[in-house]
């Protein structure tokens, strides 16, 4: 699945999410510095909204501004991984936990209709796809928490989350259908009303992420 980029003016959010994809889908590498006058040149667009976009993401985690050497690309490295692994496993384990606790009928409903689209996703080993749908999945399950900071919390890591995601799926093609089957088990659990083994199955799931994702940047030479 690819995303379209349409010039905008003033559409800065449009520019940050054009370059997020690429960077999540590392078509821009880790540690690939991004020339300001290129990239504007590329997509038809002022210096103005694209130096906004890179704030964007930055804030997002996606890339870095460096002193005197410009914006580069967030390094992907075992050790950033593992730290990114601390934070996500926690906040997802903590959002499954209050999704059991909050979640009404028409909410288990919606995760379980964005469980079998995860289904269908890996079934046909489209990537792209599946990580959207686990998108959805995630704004499902925050949804029913009924916590708006926790949602803020986090929709506003997923990016830099998403990355090591796409990695991981990337090294492992063909456990996509493996993969989804810690979302099945996390569904029984929400349906049993058994919140820890909900968050502990969610927990799981990006803790394997992590490993799969590391055992790929040490192959590709970004480990550090």
């Amino acid at each position: 699945m690819a995303i379209e980029f349409k010039a905008s003016k003033g559409l800065a959010q449009q520019i940050a999410e054009y370059l997020g994809f690429r960077i999540i889908h590392m078509e821009l590498k880790p540690g690939e510095r991004l020339l300001e006058a290129k990239l504007a040149a590329e997509m038809g667009v002022s210096r103005a909204p694209l130096r906004e976009a890179l704030r964007i993401l930055e804030m997002n985690g996606l890339v870095e501004f460096v002193p005197r050497r410009g914006v580069r690309v967030s390094e992907m490295t075992e050790k950033t991984i593992l730290a990114i692994n601390d934070v996500v496993k926690e906040v997802i384990g903590l959002l499954a936990q209050r999704g059991v606790e909050n979640a009404n009928a028409e909410d288990y409903e919606i995760i379980t209709q964005e469980g079998r689209a995860l289904q269908e996703y890996a079934e046909a080993e489209d990537i792209s796809g599946y990580l959207n749908a686990t998108l959805e999945f995630i704004r499902s399950a925050c949804k029913a928490t009924k916590n708006s900071f926790l949602e803020k919390v986090v929709l506003y890591f997923w990016p830099v989350a998403s990355r090591i995601q796409y990695v991981s799926r990337i090294s492992k093609k063909e456990e996509l259908k493996k993969n989804v089957k810690y979302f099945e088990r996390a569904l029984k659990y929400l349906n049993d009303g058994n919140a820890e083994m909900t968050a502990q199955e969610m927990r799981n799931l990006v803790e394997n992420e992590a490993k799969n994702a590391i055992q790929y940047v040490r192959e590709k030479g970004y480990a550090k």
